[in-house]
């Protein structure tokens, strides 16, 4: 109980506590997906370059699903699987780069 009312006020006070920073990289993916879901509902225009609603919140879907696929587990795997393992890291890394080249070309426009 401590710990958790710990992690609520470092939160508070840096935006993040320290058990974020143990997976650091998952806490990210994780914060981006929250947020961009919470944006798409409540945006109200889309960038120049899209031609109609629907294909931006395609686009939005997109960016959403690459950094929730950051944050899925992958530890159900036996030592004898050690393929299927590398092949399911790989499928995330390649997410995540999709997910990081739609952020960074819409970067400016998730603003509303």
């Amino acid at each position: 109980m401590f710990s958790s009312i710990r992690r609520f006020i470092e939160r508070g006070r840096k935006g993040f506590c320290n058990e974020d920073l143990w997976s650091f990289d998952n806490w990210l993916s994780g914060l981006i997906a929250r947020g961009l879901r919470e944006f798409k509902k409540n945006c109200y225009s889309y960038p120049n370059d899209i031609d109609n609603w629907d294909e931006w919140m395609s686009v939005l879907d997109e960016m959403i699903e690459c950094f929730e696929e950051q944050t899925r587990g992958i530890s159900n795997f036996l030592p004898s699987s050690l393929e299927t393992y590398k092949k399911r890291k790989a499928h995330q890394r390649e997410k995540l780069h999709k997910g990081f080249e739609l952020l960074k070309k819409y970067y400016y426009d998730l603003w509303d």
